[in-house]
Order: structure tokens, then C-alpha cells, then sequence
């Protein structure tokens, strides 16, 4: 099966490059970018070096979707909106990283998009397509993914949370269905492109808030969480950039609708993501480094004294559970392959 990748020089292109490059079955066919055109991709990331000699094309509309079973956009929001109508009358699928189809309709689409600070009013130039798209969370919708045309790769951070809280809110197990969420975040989050925030002199050693109750991604988490409960989810998300390079570590805050314990709860996760070979309930509070380098989301979870306040802790690695990682997971679904396939790594310590 051969992917085409677009975008293929940022961090997503190459997460998702770097997997395909020892899957059995999937194979990458074609590196599109409009940056380093004509270069070779080993030259513009020298740990590739005798890995691929696949050379960078510059994007042109005749070219994307051509020659392959699947296309991966890893760009911008409203990037893959405007090759999607051609894709479609080809019938060829294909997999997107940004939130362009990760919502059902023009409704949910723009309060997403009122939400990001690079799309603001913006439309949706194939609304007519959101109906054929799956938001792709395997563990939650792998039957709609293995179906779907398109698939819309979740956030990174909405990963984590959807994952951390799945089971309460399927359950209904959540006060109010409001939850208050701190996320931790390495700087790889915000891509390759240079920016003052990520600057060396300012991150290291260094913690900041940033986008208090208006990061984009909660549209999406309180979309699903609602779903799973058959009502509204409140999600009231504080991210914070930190000095290190990947992983998100999210400390959920809630309280329960009615007591339960500690034990019983961890049961009901274990039960909730039987089958689920990628999400691991523990017993201790996962931490951000126990995940890097694999597609692992760990989860554990502490009650307090009377049952009924819950601190629910997740981590996983930014750029695999969190993007490429879950985007490999959703194509081995979509053609009909073990899910596991290509991702069976071990998370790199120390």
C-alpha cells in the first residue's frame, strides 16, 4: 500500500516517515513540501541517511492523490480542505493531522475555527465532505475509521484528555460533566517553524501558560466527551508550554456523580480499553518520560478520601500517540491490518 505524504518536512511529515519506513505493508511513495523542494529528505534530516533516498516534490494540485492508495496531509489547518473534492471524485482516501475533518458539520467546524488563532472566521471550503469524515480516535471508533474515506487525526492534546476520560464520561460518571484539565506540553507541539516562544533562551528550564480556556483543541475533546455521555462536557483547559522537546503529561480534575472507589474505577478503565493494545492503566501516576518514543497512552488515576473528588493523570509522546503514531494506527485500520503493525515500540528511557 503506498502513502503519499504531504507536508513531509515538518515534524508530522516525518513522524509519519519515519514509521512507515519499517511497516510491513505501508510504504511511502512520494514526500511533497513546498519547503526543500528537490532536495533529498536524508539531506534535510541526516539520521535518514541509508534509510530512503526519496527526494522532496514541490506541491502541485495533478500530483496529489496520484500514484497511491492513501494521502496524509501533515499541514496547516485549511490545507487539505482544497485538494479534498478532487481526492473524493478519485476516490482516493486520505488521512488529515489538522482539524479540517474532525468535526461532522459547519457548526461544530466553526466554533473549532473561532477557536484557533490562525483561522478565526474562516469557512469550510468542502463542507459538503464533513459528512464522510471520521474523527479518528482508534479506541473509541475503530469500526467508523476502518469504513471512512477520510479520517481526521485528532489534536494532540484532545488525545490525551479523550483517553484520560473516555470511561467517567461513557459511564456518566462525571459532576456536571465538567472537568478542569492542566496540560503539559514539549516544544515540538508547535512544529518546526522557528518562533519566539520556543526560543532556547526563554523555554529552558522554564514553564509557561499559555491560551487559558481558548486552546482549540478542547473543542474537539467536549465534542467526543459529550458524545460518550449523550449530553454537554465542560472542559476548562490551562496548557503550559514546557523546557523539554516532546510528550504531553494532562492532570484532569473532576468530581465524580456518585462515590465510587479507587480499585473500582482502575477496573472499570482496564475493562473500558480491554482490547485496546495501546492504552495502559496503571497503577501509579504515569509520567511524561515513561511514553517517549512509543504510541502509548498511560493512564492512572486518585480518588480522594471520600470517594467522590478523582484526579485523573495521562501521558503520551506528542508526535506519536499524539499525531503520527495514532495516524499509522488509523491507516493499519483502514486497510484492514493489525493495528499494531509498524508501531510496536518500546518507549526510549532515559
Amino acid at each position: 500500500m503506498r502513502v503519499q505524504i504531504v507536508g513531509a518536512t515538518g515534524y508530522g511529515g516525518l513522524g509519519i516517515l519515519e514509521l512507515l519506513l519499517q511497516h510491513p505493508v505501508l510504504e511511502p511513495s512520494a514526500l511533497i513540501a513546498r519547503d526543500d523542494a528537490g532536495r533529498p529528505i536524508a539531506d534535510i534530516y541526516p539520521h535518514l541517511a541509508g534509510r530512503t533516498d526519496l527526494v522532496v516534490q514541490a506541491p502541485d494540485a495533478a500530483d496529489i492523490g496520484a500514484d497511491c492508495d492513501v494521502v496524509v496531509f501533515s499541514t496547516p489547518d485549511q490545507v487539505s480542505m482544497g485538494y479534498a473534492a478532487a481526492l473524493a471524485d478519485a476516490g482516493v482516501r486520505f488521512l488529515d493531522y489538522s482539524g479540517d475533518f474532525r468535526f461532522p458539520d459547519e457548526a461544530s467546524y466553526a466554533r473549532y475555527a473561532a477557536a484557533h488563532p490562525s483561522i478565526g472566521d474562516g469557512g469550510h471550503q468542502a463542507a459538503a465532505l464533513l459528512g464522510n469524515a471520521c474523527y479518528g480516535v482508534p479506541e473509541l471508533h475503530p469500526g467508523a475509521v476502518a469504513e471512512a474515506p477520510i479520517v481526521g487525526n485528532p489534536g494532540c492534546f484532545a488525545v490525551g484528555i479523550t483517553l484520560g476520560l473516555a470511561p467517567l464520561f461513557a459511564d456518566r460518571l462525571v459532576e456536571g460533566g465538567s472537568v478542569v484539565v492542566d496540560g503539559l506540553t514539549g516544544s515540538s507541539g508547535a512544529g518546526k517553524k522557528p518562533a519566539a516562544a520556543q526560543h532556547f533562551s526563554h523555554l529552558n528550564d522554564n514553564v509557561v501558560p499559555y491560551r487559558v480556556f481558548s486552546h482549540q483543541h478542547v473543542v474537539e475533546a467536549e465534542q467526543t466527551l459529550g458524545g460518550l455521555a449523550g449530553g454537554a462536557a465542560s472542559v476548562l483547559f490551562v496548557p503550559h508550554l514546557l523546557g523539554t522537546t516532546r510528550g504531553i503529561l494532562s492532570t484532569m480534575h473532576l468530581t465524580l456523580s456518585r462515590s465510587a472507589s479507587r480499585e473500582a474505577l482502575l477496573e472499570r478503565y482496564r475493562e473500558f480499553y480491554q482490547g485496546a493494545p495501546f492504552v495502559r492503566v496503571l497503577d501509579a501516576p504515569p509520567s511524561l518520560k515513561q511514553t517517549a518514543g512509543s504510541n502509548y497512552c498511560d493512564i492512572s488515576l486518585v480518588s480522594s478520601p471520600d470517594e467522590r473528588r478523582l484526579v485523573v493523570i495521562s501521558s503520551i509522546d506528542n508526535l506519536l500517540k499524539g499525531q503520527s503514531g495514532n495516524a499509522l494506527q488509523n491507516l493499519n485500520l483502514m486497510f484492514g491490518l493489525d493495528e499494531t503493525a509498524g508501531l510496536e515500540r518500546t518507549p526510549l528511557y532515559p
